[in-house]
């Protein structure tokens, strides 16, 4: 088939959904094309505005297009992107973000083009997007779902990329059940081969003791995060050969502070893509004890075990493969570490399940799922596992919003 995606803002050689569920559906044999605009969200050290034009990105064509206007890091008003599906003829659009002014251009591509098979998903749960209760009531319950109403009618399939997220398309946006189905984030297991340093050379390179045990935590360093109380716990564990490993932006100078009185903390500032998944495959256990990040996939595609917060974001993550926080306080935290530390035959238990889950939420198993979903909306696999009472609590208080 020719599958269409349609991303809003584009940030090339990252680990996102959009980089790399293309990749996978390409591997299946399918043409492959990526309309975006000319922006990204100028995360790392990348520019926000850049050329109109085709490049290759794994494999797959993108194709960054002009835009009329933006709704910064939210959506943005492409210009004659009709005239662009046309020129491609796509039988599968898949269209990023539910909440975007496109979403009308590839519903009017749908009616005019009723062979065509329409997916949109959707990113946003309670903890990222309405958190404001008067932002949530005018912008999502009402607006949007009046705009969503209208063009339901032509979408085949809703996509949720973690169960909460599915829940926020029924909850907040009004969409029906029937239509929603999980299709995660996914494990990026093909590129762990890009990992070509071995652990000794890097944890040489950035100055970590290769015969500690390491524990790792990344992304944008903020105060909201409360990285804070991870250092706070590690701190209070009383072992020289543990190393606490923190990477990617800091911007919390608590933090900054705080980690400079004590010699087995390291940050080692951001990384690019080979190197966050080198860090991630040579450590013994990551720590995040607050909201979703896409660096959690990336920690099961290496098989790298887990210490989560729980809410309905993170609650398909850990499957006999980790340990759940419930209150993120760091007594909890120190606890839920001092207890993997001290049980080698745990942690090694953990990497098993953990090599294990990496294979269910593969993307090579979420590609094919995406292209099933096209004959038959009953639910497939990933779906009918991790929307289950098993893994979704969803009489938990904070399932919906942790914070």
């Amino acid at each position: 088939m020719k599958i269409v995606h349609v991303q809003q803002y584009f940030n090339e050689s990252y680990g996102y959904q959009e980089n790399v569920l293309p990749y996978y559906q390409k591997k299946l044999g399918h043409d492959i094309v990526l309309i975006t605009s000319t922006r990204t969200n100028g995360f790392g050290k990348q520019n926000r505005v850049k050329e109109e034009g085709e490049f290759e990105e794994n494999g797959f064509r993108v194709k960054r297009i002009p835009i009329k206007a933006e709704f910064k890091n939210r959506f943005v008003v492409f210009s004659d992107l009709y005239k662009y599906l046309e020129k491609e003829q796509p039988d599968y659009i898949f269209h990023h973000s539910v909440t975007a002014p496109s979403l009308f251009t590839v519903c009017k591509y749908k009616r005019n083009n009723p062979s065509t098979f329409l997916a949109v998903d959707n990113h946003a749960d309670l903890n990222i997007s309405g958190r404001n209760r008067l932002w949530r009531l005018i912008y999502y319950n009402t607006l949007w779902r009046k705009l969503i109403s209208l063009c339901d009618s032509y979408i085949d399939v809703y996509f949720g990329v973690t169960p909460a997220r599915c829940i926020f398309l029924e909850e907040e946006l009004g969409v029906k059940a029937e239509k929603i189905r999980l299709l995660p984030i996914g494990a990026d297991t093909d590129h762990i081969q890009q990992v070509n340093i071995s652990k000794q050379d890097f944890f040489k390179k950035y100055g970590i003791d290769e015969n500690c045990l390491v524990i790792v935590h990344g992304g944008k360093i903020v105060p909201e995060k409360q990285v804070g109380k991870i250092v706070e716990a590690f701190k209070r564990i009383e072992n020289k050969n543990i190393r606490l490993v923190l990477f990617g932006s800091m911007n919390d100078p608590l933090v900054e502070k705080a980690i400079q009185t004590d010699k087995r903390i390291h940050f080692i500032g951001w990384l690019n893509r080979e190197q966050t998944l080198a860090l991630l495959k040579y450590s013994d256990i990551g720590v995040w004890n607050t909201r979703h990040t896409t660096l959690l996939e990336d920690c099961i595609a290496v098989g790298l075990p887990l210490i989560l917060r729980y809410y309905g974001s993170t609650c398909h993550l850990i499957d006999g493969s980790g340990i759940y926080l419930y209150e993120g306080s760091v007594r909890e935290i120190y606890d839920t570490l001092k207890l993997v530390i001290d049980d080698y035959s745990m942690l090694q238990k953990f990497k098993e399940k953990a090599a294990l889950l990496g294979k269910i939420l593969s993307y090579d198993n979420i590609a094919y799922e995406s292209i099933k979903y096209q004959q038959s909306l009953e639910p497939l696999g990933i779906h009918k596992k991790f929307m289950s009472i098993d893994y979704c609590d969803m009489e938990y208080p904070r399932f919906r919003k942790i914070l």
